[in-house]
This record gives structure tokens, sequence and C-alpha cells, in this order.
């Protein structure tokens, strides 16, 4: 089925779009234009998501343009998905972010404990509070 496109060109998708796994090069970066097709988001609403601090382009947009990374592209896709499927607005996706991205934090910590241990188990003290 072909993706129609809205008044200003920009892709025209639904709120059931499926959210799909898709792997790119970690070391490449991604303009605009393909960021939208990659993520099925307009271009506003990147700047939104940008704008309220839930993503970021790589460098500063009114010197190189705006340019993504793929876990960049990755938090948008679940971002978006979120917004469509659970109406979820601005507020909640901000702290949606900000737990995706200590939750990502956690598993490169155990990565690199598991490295250190030359393991693949780390055994983790419990807090007690």
């Amino acid at each position: 089925m072909p993706i129609q496109e809205n008044a200003m060109n920009e892709p025209a998708y639904s709120a059931t779009t499926v959210l799909q796994r898709f792997e790119m090069d970690g070391d490449e970066i991604y303009p605009i234009e393909t960021v939208t097709h990659l993520a099925q988001v307009s271009r506003h609403q990147i700047a939104v998501y940008c704008r309220h601090g839930l993503i970021a382009p790589v460098s500063a947009p009114e010197r190189d343009g705006w340019w993504f990374d793929p876990a960049t592209i990755r938090m948008l896709r679940q971002l978006e998905w979120l917004r469509d499927d659970y109406h979820m607005d601005l507020a909640a996706l901000q702290v949606t972010a900000r737990l995706f991205r200590e939750i990502e934090q956690l598993r490169d910590e155990v990565r690199s404990l598991r490295k250190e241990t030359g393991s693949g188990r780390v055994k983790l003290n419990r807090r007690s509070d």
C-alpha cells in the first residue's frame, strides 16, 4: 500500500502504523529527509520533539542541518508509536524518553561489567532501603 502525502508533501501515516525493528549502521548519521521516511514522522513533529528535549540532532541544525544518529531514530520511532497508539501527550513522552535513556545507560553498565568480569553473568548487590 503506497504512503500518501499530506498538504505539506510529508508522509501521512496512520496511528496503526506497526513499529518495525530496523538495523542501521551505528556510525552513520542521517539527514532529516531520510529520518522522516525511516521513522515515519513528519519534519514538524521531529522539530517539536527536539524543541521539547525528547531527541536532539547530532550537531547544531543552524550550522550543519538536521542530522540524526540511529539511536535517536529508534527513540523517535518509539515516541511516535507511544503518541499514536497510546495517545501520550508531550509531558508523558518526556518522562518516557528519560526512562528509556536511563534503561539504556543501565544496559551499557551491565555490558561493561560483564566485559570486566569476563563472564556472561554479573552478580548484582541488592540495595536495602
